[in-house]
């Protein structure tokens, strides 16, 4: 039987699947298309009639090519998924997914135009923790993360983070009509995604919206200065032969020139070492006042956190053998050149990036705070653990399955489904089933 959802835009149907309803491309902000082109997003338009929301909506724009299966991209790409599962009432706890891709590539919509195949399958995760799953797109790359606004007010800063924020303001307004608990929402992702719940945790538009996290494998310091980012903003036009003085010539710049340069300017920077995501949002003062992890201190609410057990494998695996005794120095590390140098970099570069803002943050933080780690499998790379939470495919699994990884083999089921209670019972009722951090010292192993 079809259930038509009253919306604060207007009315919704979705579809049944897999014992839950979704509700697939709702969009929750205009779309950010023409003069609203690099601007903070504004609310939906409403609509007349019965939205059918049986289908994903674009995705944002992809930035480099290694995720370019995901080819149902656009500007107008500002829409989300929500999916209940069926049979558990009213006031269910939410969790919404904030996907990772260096703020670059990924998204949450259909794969392809001829497809009803999503990127993310939610309704396994819904169904086995009786909540309320829901994912959205943002802008990506220079669509969300360039700084433009130096040159011109015509340009908004960090557009890809108050993307989220629009959508947390949409499901705040509206989850209640869908049987969730408006008070009860948890932010869960993964690199990117979860660096980016860590500057929603001390932006003032954003705390009401939300009341715990879930921060999975966060590039914690992948924020830009003022000062860096005009330095790669002034690179990227003169890659795409645009005028500081005329930026506003970015807005009817050829798709194919836009991804060309930010493959270069992929390559220009990590050559010079900078671990730093290339589109990262700006800590300018205002936006976001300065790095989450001096920022999220002030915050109480309550968090788990973690990693995988050799977290930079997935990039240290394709640094070539030639230039393998010059990473180190690239990468301001102070591995010492000798055997087995590929693994010792990897886990240098894992504790750097990864490990120890971990544990800067657990040592100080002020509300309650749990750690775990993940490993699972022989190499235990970023994002592996994402296919095996979510227990379907997921856009990260072109990595994750393979043979070394066995993401989705019979044996990762079982701790599938431990991962997904954990997530769950955090979700629920704010702990994952072990000691917090600042009592027990502990960090839960996953594997």
């Amino acid at each position: 039987m079809e259930q038509i959802i009253e919306t604060s835009c207007g009315k919704v149907s979705g579809i049944t699947k897999n014992g839950c309803r979704e509700y697939l491309g709702i969009p929750y902000a205009k779309a950010p298309v023409s003069d609203l082109a690099f601007r903070h997003p504004e609310d939906p338009e409403p609509w007349d009639g019965i939205l059918n929301a049986d289908k994903g909506g674009r995705n944002s724009i992809q930035g480099y090519s290694s995720r370019h299966y995901i080819s149902y991209t656009g500007q107008d790409c500002l829409y989300m998924n929500i999916c209940v599962p069926e049979g558990q009432g009213e006031g269910l706890p939410v969790l919404v997914w904030i996907h990772g891709g260096s703020y670059a590539t990924g998204g949450t919509g259909r794969i392809n135009e001829n497809t009803d195949e999503m990127v993310y399958d939610l309704t396994r995760f819904a169904k086995e923790t009786g909540a309320i799953l829901v994912d959205f797109n943002y802008r990506l790359n220079i669509y969300g993360f360039l700084n433009l606004n130096y040159l011109s007010d015509r340009f908004d800063l960090n557009c890809g983070l108050f993307d989220q924020i629009k959508a947390l303001e949409f499901i705040n307004k509206n989850i209640s009509a869908f049987g969730g608990d408006p008070a009860n929402v948890t932010l869960f992702g993964q690199s990117s995604g979860a660096a980016c719940i860590l500057a929603l945790m001390s932006m003032p538009e954003a705390t009401p919206l939300f009341a715990k996290s879930i921060v999975q494998s966060a590039c914690v310091d992948s924020f830009w200065t003022p000062e860096q980012s005009e330095k790669i903003t002034k690179m990227y036009l003169r890659m795409l032969g645009i005028s500081s003085k005329t930026p506003e010539k970015i807005l009817s710049a050829d798709p194919v020139k836009v991804y060309r340069a930010n493959r270069k300017i992929k390559i220009r920077v990590r050559a010079g070492g900078e671990v730093t995501c290339v589109f990262s949002p700006v800590l300018d003062g205002r936006t976001v006042k300065d790095y989450p992890v001096k920022t999220v201190f002030a915050s109480d609410k309550p968090m788990l956190i973690g990693t995988c057990l050799h977290e930079a494998n997935l990039f240290t695996d394709k640094f070539p053998t030639l230039l393998l005794p010059y990473a180190p120095r690239l990468f301001k590390l102070k591995t010492k050149w000798g055997k087995d140098l590929r693994k010792r970099l990897s886990d240098d570069l894992t504790y750097k990036v990864y490990k120890k803002p971990v544990m800067d943050i657990a040592s100080s933080y002020k509300g309650n705070i749990w750690i775990y780690e993940y490993q699972y499998a022989k190499r235990c790379r970023h994002a592996d653990e994402v296919p095996v939470l979510f227990g379907s495919k997921t856009e990260p699994n072109r990595e994750a399955r393979s043979p070394e990884n066995k993401a989705l083999e019979p044996d990762a089921e079982a701790l599938g489904i431990t991962l997904r209670k954990a997530w769950g019972e955090f979700a629920r009722n704010g702990e994952p089933g072990w000691g917090m951090y600042k009592d027990s010292r502990e960090t839960h192993i996953f594997k």
